[in-house]
């Protein structure tokens, strides 16, 4: 990529800063969330267990590539007055803990009828654990609101 010494003068709105902050703010969320992918082995959990089949050649182009597109994000940044986000560790965790708050409501045996009849033994077994889940998740939201 060229060097430039010379930053464009460009007036941009606020709505266009906010629609060309956010494209970028994504796009460096996702390259952040692959180089951790790179580097670290995902850790297992009990129902999402990642496997890396990366190959170190096909690591070392990705590492490349998110590093060119950095490069872009920054001048971008930098030429026309971007702010990047910030967002805190607790409020992405609260964030998501709501999204999977709501999921896990319906982790019961009404909102599975609509896939068809449930069987009285799945409700009764089904029901507690998806209350339990349930709660858990309010309790992780209500440790940093």
């Amino acid at each position: 990529m060229q060097t430039r010494t010379k930053r464009p003068l460009i007036d941009l709105s606020e709505n266009h800063r906010r629609g060309i902050s956010t494209s970028l703010q994504l796009l460096d969320k996702q390259l952040c969330q692959w180089e951790q992918w790179i580097e670290h082995n995902p850790a297992p959990g009990g129902m999402y267990q990642q496997r890396d089949n990366l190959s170190a050649r096909q690591k070392g182009e990705l590492r490349q590539r998110i590093s060119e597109m950095r490069q872009v994000t920054v001048q971008l940044r930098e030429d026309l007055n971007l702010e990047p986000a910030r967002p805190t560790t607790s409020s992405l965790i609260v964030g998501s803990a709501n999204v999977l708050w709501e999921m896990l409501c319906e982790l019961n045996s009404t909102s599975l009828r609509g896939y068809g009849d449930v069987p009285a033994e799945l409700a009764q077994y089904l029901n507690p654990l998806g209350e339990t889940l349930t709660q858990r998740m309010y309790e992780i939201a209500k440790l940093f609101s």
